[in-house]
């Protein structure tokens, strides 16, 4: 429920590929470039393993027409405000207001507790068509644990579970140990054995425990590559190692068995998080779980602010949603877009509109596939009259920053006779890079066109 940590980036096997095969208005500006006017206690025994009498549940197989990029799962917290740690309740109708805002968006949802009013979880799930992984948390209160434990049976004996998820990172935070963790899902196994059972961990704590992964149904493993430091444009490719490698681990102890992602996300706020770098992740992630059909659940659906005590600032922002039900910058986009036809995903350019010669008026695009933060815009203008091409919107300010949601606007007619300007060329830039400033060049240098990632150049007309 909480960021957490992954410790660990390993290699790919030819073992692992064989499973796989299976299953971004500017500022103001000051100065502008102007062509010329005229040119607790421990449960103490051990535990065995118990089979399970039914077979991991598949997906609804059709998105909504309005989203095409369906989620296979959206971990939900549905404490936007109030801090559940102090026996906060969420009420039936708050619940069914939260998952009907993302039924649309997803094919599950996932909750962390089955009690405090999640109890009611699993049939506003259903009644919206949608599947249903819910938690039972456990940590060292053997009493609460209890409470999880008989909500969790109860629920499923109803009907209102479809996945099992017994404990989060409670390996990870130390609370229980290897067996302790078993006998917990040895009891549920026993009470609702039609149910399929999971529970969530790093990867770096489950392979420790062969005996844990062989008695999961289905293995749940959190991977968080914002926790180990990585920058988001190279996050997706490491997760797809770290993914592999786990498979095949995995599928050496129990042959063919499943890995479940049961969480990775992004902040859109805080040290190394933006909304920006948010939806850049969220698209390169998807883009990959749907090339490899991989399942996942997002950390997560809502930001929580209470979170915030406890993680700092980025703990309250790793919703796709904002804190007052609103998809975040960029995010949308991703939901529209047919993943499956950018499996590559390359940094992209495109300009959207341009005023036409003789009128003023910026130009604008859309940057697709980078970071936001970590590329900027160079834009240039073609002049006859003012001896060749002109770097916009200054020579102080020789590019143009993307906003979080991959769109730029450039002014272009800032003086001079810049309104008779017969092309435009704009380029795709590592923010680090330093444009060169075009006054009047018959050409633009080689260098540019090698450093960009992605450019375009139209005509005027």
């Amino acid at each position: 429920m909480t960021g957490k940590r992954v410790f660990f980036v390993i290699v790919l096997s030819t073992i692992l590929i064989l499973n796989a095969c299976r299953s971004a208005d500017e500022a103001t500006i000051a100065e502008t470039t102007v062509t010329p006017e005229a040119t607790s206690t421990r449960i103490p025994s051990t535990a065995t393993i118990l089979p399970t009498s039914t077979t991991t549940p598949t997906i609804a197989p059709t998105a909504t027409p309005q989203v095409v990029n369906r989620l296979h799962g959206l971990n939900l917290g549905p404490y936007l405000y109030d801090d559940p740690n102090y026996g906060t309740v969420v009420s039936e109708a708050d619940l069914s207001e939260l998952i009907e805002r993302i039924a649309p968006y997803t094919y599950w949802i996932r909750t962390y507790s089955v009690q405090n009013g999640l109890e009611n979880a699993g049939a506003i799930a259903h009644a919206y068509r949608l599947q249903i992984a819910a938690g039972a948390w456990l940590g060292t209160d053997l009493a609460a644990n209890e409470k999880e434990m008989e909500s969790l049976i109860r629920m499923a004996k109803n009907g209102e579970v479809d996945l099992a998820v017994i404990g989060n990172e409670t390996l990870l935070r130390g609370d229980l140990t290897d067996q302790e963790l078993l006998i917990y899902i040895n009891r549920f196994k026993q009470a609702v054995p039609e149910v399929p059972v999971t529970s969530a961990d790093s990867w770096e704590e489950l392979q420790r425990y062969p005996e844990l992964i062989a008695a999961l149904d289905v293995v749940g493993v959190n991977m968080y590559p914002y926790w180990a430091g990585l920058a988001v444009d190279e996050s997706a490719s490491t997760l797809e190692d770290w993914y592999l490698e786990a498979l095949s681990t995995v599928n050496q102890i129990s042959p063919g068995k499943k890995i479940i992602i049961t969480e990775t996300g992004w902040p859109s706020c805080g040290n190394n998080g933006s909304s920006g770098q948010e939806s850049f992740y969220f698209g390169s992630f998807t883009t990959f779980a749907t090339a490899l059909d991989v399942e996942y659940f997002w950390f997560e659906a809502y930001d929580e602010q209470w979170k915030s005590a406890y993680e700092g600032e980025a703990g309250a922002c790793w919703g796709l949603w904002d804190e007052y039900g609103n998809l975040k910058d960029g995010i949308a986009r991703v939901f529209a877009e047919d993943v499956e036809q950018y499996i590559t995903r390359e940094p992209q350019l495109e300009i959207v509109s341009h005023p036409a010669i003789g009128s003023s008026g910026p130009v604008t695009g859309i940057a697709s596939n980078v970071d936001p933060s970590a590329y900027h815009v160079v834009v240039y203008i073609y002049v006859p009259d003012a001896s060749g091409w002109w770097v916009k919107p200054t020579f102080d300010y020789p590019y143009t920053v993307i906003d979080d949601d991959g769109s730029w606007s450039c002014p272009i007619v800032t003086g001079g006779i810049d309104a008779q300007a017969t092309k435009i060329a704009v380029f795709l830039i590592p923010a680090e890079y330093e444009p060169p400033l075009a006054s009047g060049w018959s050409s633009l240098p080689q260098d540019l066109y090698d450093i960009s990632v992605s450019s375009v150049e139209i005509i005027r007309d």
